[in-house]
């Protein structure tokens, strides 16, 4: 298990990251959401060991993390832009990677390098973002990590590629419990693939569960009322993170317990009362609080 304990982290004057808490059990694909500058970039550099936190820590499976090369050869860490090599191709970074990581499964590399029709004589600078990306992911996946830890890694990658790379990443979580931990701005994608979430505004995590309960406390209620004038009263009685109206629909985004809102709403007769689950999506941007198109821009 990989565990943040109250990590703190202030660069400048500005406080980045304030009492973070994360357990990202083994075997998880674990994604973390957030606006930009939120301390997702931040909070990924403590975890691979990168930046060391002014209070709390980070531990992998009961090693402290930082300054910890035992701990940082279980984890590879596929960063959202990356460093100048200086006009050398694969095969040489292929070589600084085998350096560090004993583990490194030259078989593997060889397969994927065929996959993706690579000679391994190919120039990485002269790469776009995309072909970097599906490189690195090459070399991630041929050191057979325990944790592989990404920032925006499909940025950049086709809708082919996205695909084949997250059907190895999956069956490397199948068959060897490799754990993921993933930033991304696309949550269609978190929505489909990933067991675990975490929202993290403003240095601080909002939520971080399992998806799967953490579904099942979003709602959306779509409702007209036989007594309309009672609308507010039961708006009162319920947990409303959102409330719009056309004509007699009122459509409300409600934080709770399915049975308790259905209980609720049958208080006051309604002529209809229907609770439709939320996207990922819905509940990152209600959850923030502010407009969808507000959001969405913030969210890049």
């Amino acid at each position: 298990m990989l565990v943040v304990k109250e990590l703190s982290k202030k660069i400048g004057h500005k406080q980045i990251l304030n009492n973070i808490n994360l357990n990202i059990p083994k075997g998880s694909i674990y994604g973390i959401i957030g606006e930009n500058g939120a301390g997702k970039t931040t909070l990924i550099r403590h975890l691979v060991g990168v930046y060391q936190g002014d209070t709390g820590f980070v531990e992998l499976d009961g090693m402290r993390v930082y300054e910890n090369p035992e701990a940082k050869a279980r984890m590879v860490y596929i960063p959202d832009e990356f460093f100048d090599v200086f006009g050398r191709n694969i095969n040489d970074i292929k070589t600084l990677y085998q350096g560090i990581y004993p583990n490194f499964d030259e078989i593997r590399y060889l397969t994927l390098m065929k996959m993706f029709k690579y000679t391994g004589r190919e120039n990485f600078s002269k790469f776009s973002k995309g072909m970097k990306k599906q490189v690195m992911f090459i070399l991630a996946l041929s050191i057979t990590p325990d944790y592989l830890i990404m920032d925006e890694p499909f940025d950049g990658l086709d809708p082919h590629i996205r695909k084949v790379i997250w059907d190895i990443l999956i069956k490397d979580v199948s068959e060897r419990e490799m754990t993921i931990f993933i930033s991304s701005h696309h949550l269609d994608e978190l929505d489909s693939m990933c067991d675990h979430i975490a929202l993290i505004s403003k240095g601080k995590i909002v939520f971080g569960e399992s998806l799967e309960k953490l579904k099942e406390g979003y709602h959306k209620l779509q409702v007209v009322l036989e007594n309309g004038d009672e609308m507010y009263a039961l708006e009162q009685e319920l947990n409303v993170l959102s409330h719009q109206m056309m004509g007699r629909v009122h459509t409300l985004i409600i934080v709770g317990n399915i049975e308790k809102i259905n209980k609720t709403v049958a208080k006051y007769h309604p002529i209809i009362s229907e609770v439709l689950p939320l996207s990922l999506e819905d509940i990152f941007l209600y959850t923030l609080g502010g407009k969808y198109d507000e959001l969405k821009e913030v969210m890049g």
